[in-house]
């Protein structure tokens, strides 16, 4: 089966006001909210699922929090995320096209982007999938 993008992250100022716009205009639910300790700080991630795309919203903690300069200030899109069936082959065809692997080796899901691209991350084939889906 091919990547498939099934998960978009939102960096957001207000992610409880954010859950809540996405739960009223667009039907999504709760699966998970998630708190996540990094180096310079962390940051909250609000999971929410229309059944088969997870909707994260990332609150950091401040600009110096990990991976909080990825995409740029709030607000704005962090990252998409992409399912794969075989994670080290993807990491390779990454490479390999000229895109840029941006986590630490082992580090999974695996960021990355494209030649002057926005940044993605990498997983396995599940990643993503709520009890509802």
């Amino acid at each position: 089966m091919p990547p498939r993008i099934r998960h978009i992250a939102f960096k957001v100022l207000d992610a409880e006001r954010e859950s809540a716009f996405y739960q009223s205009v667009f039907g999504y639910q709760v699966s998970r909210t998630v708190r996540h300790e990094g180096r310079g700080g962390g940051h909250v991630s609000h999971h929410l699922s229309d059944g088969s795309t997870d909707l994260t919203l990332l609150q950091y903690d401040g600009a110096g929090a990990e991976q909080a300069d990825f995409a740029g200030p709030a607000p704005c899109i962090h990252h998409i995320g992409i399912e794969v069936d075989d994670l080290d082959a993807f990491v390779a065809a990454v490479r390999a096209a000229g895109g840029e692997i941006l986590s630490a080796p082992g580090r999974i899901p695996v960021k990355f982007c494209s030649p002057g691209g926005p940044v993605c991350e990498a997983a396995s084939r599940g990643r993503w999938d709520h009890p509802q889906d």
